[in-house]
């Protein structure tokens, strides 16, 4: 495989494949073939990727761990390439080659349009909660949450932020744990101390469990009958915290903070002591001082994952399966199909065990094809070796709403294991960067824009319908005025959140220029305002109002606005503020 540049031929590599549409063969048709990439060549082609294109850690620790157990599995989805010699797709992969410094084998997209980048990667993500509720598995949600937070909680991260470990690390983790955990589970949900949310109680019971069976049922029988015990007890100390938060939101500990205090109280449950209160001081940027994350005395963790000889087994054969598909590519079938409204119906049939479908992602896709907007981007609908379908059900599902056929690459013959490998890594927002690349803020360019079309434009009758990429797109290069107001917005970041005021201040301008300027104007400013005046009363708002959702915040400002436009209350003598 030769390094990829803008300039020079694209990678080439053993086992290549060839897909020509049957009504073209020139020479800008994409291209597939099945390669081998290395740590190097996954360097050389990141030498190519977009400026917007960003390193998503928790998608290459999740990929680096599964390539570096022999668990990869040719799943169709490819690396993308454009006419250009940019990558288009595949950077997270990429990151983790290099990170696991291990080569993995797959699909490669030549030779695709440049202007398709913001329609890849943009479908419904799916959750490691999915994945278990395609097994099966009962309560998969508790289980999820359990497994991420025990994890989190025994590498020091649960205080950095609330990313997600690796599916990787979670499928070991409860392989390992799995009795365990199903105990854990059924304990926390027969057990009536519901006033302690469920995503605490669980893990805790978890832990409980393991360290001393009969104080983990005390210090929750204490939360759910305090009136049996003194009310010195542990667990009857945390119910009362637990009513008082519930009547003053004030006073309510964070998710993290409670855990904390749930480990400290079962401490002294454990141990027979009593404390005359429970805090824990995670510390701030000011202060920086900080208190240890409370450890739960007599619990050793979750038990370390032992490879059995059937997962041995199953990584051996993918790897012979990917080396096959080198040698051979006609192991798999590839080819650009016309996804009629005939053939979407077929493919559905074969649907079994897949995650519900969402009307609105459906929809949103729908209004791209109907609307002219559906781009061939290399990504495929993709089927396994039985005949089932292993991902692509959104998008044969949008050809039947629309009623109108797409070309798509349809990719058979994969193995059982690949379903689970789709769409681990965090939804990619709308690519924008290529047209606002003088923009310092990249961040706030697509979300007022999602406002508008969900305020403006949204199809009546579809109450949860959200934007495509193209839709959004659109929104921007139709209104360049909005995204001029980002600098407004960053100086009033302490009244609102930024796409909310973006959006009102565009609302506003759009309604009446002159006078919007001088709102505006007044809004950040505060200047030579009369006590009481409109706007005072507005900024005291919207500080209370910062923590509401983005529709609360506009609805203020709009409102405002209106009562200004009749009453102004100022001198009105400035025509152009330049907003």
């Amino acid at each position: 495989m030769q390094s990829a540049s803008s300039s020079g031929p694209a990678p080439r590599a053993q086992g290549e494949l060839l897909i020509t549409p049957g009504h073209s063969k020139a020479p800008e048709t994409p291209r597939f073939s099945i390669v081998r990439v290395t740590p190097d060549m996954a360097a050389s082609l990141l030498t190519v990727k977009r400026a917007g294109a960003k390193r998503n850690q928790t998608a290459v620790s999740t990929y680096g761990q599964a390539m570096r157990a022999g668990e990869w599995v040719l799943n169709g989805m490819p690396i993308i390439l454009s006419r250009n010699g940019f990558l288009l797709d595949g950077v997270q992969r990429l990151y983790a080659c290099i990170e696991a410094q291990t080569e993995f084998v797959t699909v490669l997209a030549e030779n695709v349009p440049d202007d398709t980048v913001h329609t890849i990667d943009q479908q419904r993500r799916r959750s490691f909660t999915g994945v278990l509720e395609t097994r099966g598995i009962p309560k998969p949600s508790a289980i999820a949450s359990l497994l991420a937070k025990l994890i989190r909680y025994e590498d020091g991260t649960l205080t950095r932020g609330t990313s997600t470990p690796p599916w990787s690390q979670m499928e070991r983790a409860l392989e390992a744990n799995r009795t365990e955990v199903d105990t854990a589970v059924k304990f926390s949900f027969d057990h009536p101390a519901r006033l302690l949310s469920e995503a605490i109680r669980t893990p805790l019971s978890f832990m409980g469990l393991q360290a001393d069976r009969t104080a983990i049922r005390r210090f929750l029988d204490a939360i759910a009958h305090p009136e049996r015990f003194d009310a010195n007890e542990p667990g009857a100390m945390i119910r009362r915290r637990l009513v008082e938060a519930r009547q003053d939101r004030a006073r309510r500990p964070s998710s993290v903070s409670l855990f904390a205090l749930c480990i400290k109280a079962l401490n002294d449950t454990i141990s027979n002591n009593r404390s005359e209160a429970y805090v824990w001081n995670p510390g701030n940027r000011q202060t920086k001082a900080e208190e240890p994350f409370p450890q739960l005395h007599g619990y050793h963790g979750l038990k370390n994952f032992v490879q059995s000889e059937a997962r041995i087994e199953m990584s051996e054969r993918l790897k012979q399966e990917a080396q096959a598909a080198l040698a051979d590519p006609g192991v798999y079938t590839m080819s650009v199909e016309t996804i009629t409204i005939e053939r979407a119906e077929e493919y559905l049939a074969a649907n079994r065990g897949n995650r519900n479908i969402v009307q609105a992602h459906v929809a949103a896709m729908a209004r791209d094809i109907s609307n002219g907007r559906w781009m061939f981007n290399a990504q495929p609908i993709c089927f396994s070796r039985s005949g089932r379908l292993l991902n692509g059900q959104h998008r044969l599902s949008a050809v039947l709403e629309a009623g109108q056929p797409i070309e798509v690459l349809v990719m058979r013959d994969l193995p059982e294991e690949a379903f689970e490998t789709y769409d681990k890594q965090a939804k990619k927002a709308p690519v924008v960067d290529e047209m606002f690349d003088d923009f310092g803020d990249k961040a706030l360019v697509s979300a007022p824009a999602v406002l508008l079309w969900r305020r403006e434009m949204k199809p009546p009758g579809q109450p949860n319908a959200t934007p495509t990429a193209a839709e959004i797109r659109e929104v921007i290069q139709s209104h360049p005025d909005l995204m001029r107001l980002r600098g407004f917005a960053r100086k009033l970041v302490r009244y609102g959140r930024a796409s909310a005021l973006v959006y009102a201040a565009y609302k506003v301008l759009r309604d009446e220029p002159r006078l919007g300027n001088v709102f505006l104007d007044r809004l950040e400013t505060a200047a030579n305002l009369p006590p009481g005046h409109i706007i005072i009363r507005l900024r005291d708002r919207l500080i209370d109002l910062r923590k509401a959702d983005q529709n609360s915040q506009i609805d203020e400002i709009l409102a405002a606005w209106e009562k200004f436009k009749r009453k102004p209350g100022i001198p009105i003598n400035q025509a152009n503020l330049g907003f």
